[in-house]
């Protein structure tokens, strides 16, 4: 009977060790989860649009709200190139709609071209939303657009 007064003493000292090794590493899994999932909730995308305007492109998105918000990152790539550059970066002044003319983009024809709106937090967490664009600006706009890149 001592024997297994023992062995059940011991088995269960084990268990009780590995259920905190194992409970630690959930719980903190858990808590950074909560965390991340609350930042996440208060930077909400409400909507997100991107519409020619003349030879330039606007940008508009709406949010649900910016608690946590810090930054809005604009990024662009058309289809033959292999990634997203950075365009602006639009701090948040702690209103919900916002929008960004990219007038850079004058002398492409014919691209589909694609942006990513990053919304940077506070905890530098960032949620990324994208949308796509074929881009035809006229000759006269290409113009317009060359012209007017010459007094920026």
């Amino acid at each position: 009977m001592g024997l297994f007064t023992e062995n059940h003493t011991f088995v269960s000292a084990i268990y009780l060790v590995m259920s905190k090794l194992v409970l630690i590493p959930f719980m903190l899994l858990i808590f950074c989860g909560l965390s991340t999932e609350t930042s996440a909730q208060q930077a909400q995308l409400k909507s997100f649009s991107i519409l020619p305007e003349g030879a330039d492109i606007l940008l508009s998105w709406e949010m649900n709200g910016e608690d946590q918000v810090s930054t809005y990152r604009i990024l662009r790539k058309f289809d033959d190139e292999p990634a997203y550059v950075w365009v602006a970066d639009v701090p948040a002044a702690g209103k919900l709609s916002y929008s960004f003319l990219d007038d850079g983009i004058f002398k492409s024809t014919g691209r589909i071209v694609h942006y990513e709106l990053q919304v940077v937090t506070a905890s530098n967490q960032v949620l990324k939303f994208s949308r796509s664009l074929s881009h035809n600006p006229t000759s006269i706009q290409r113009t317009w657009g060359s012209i007017k890149s010459m007094f920026r």
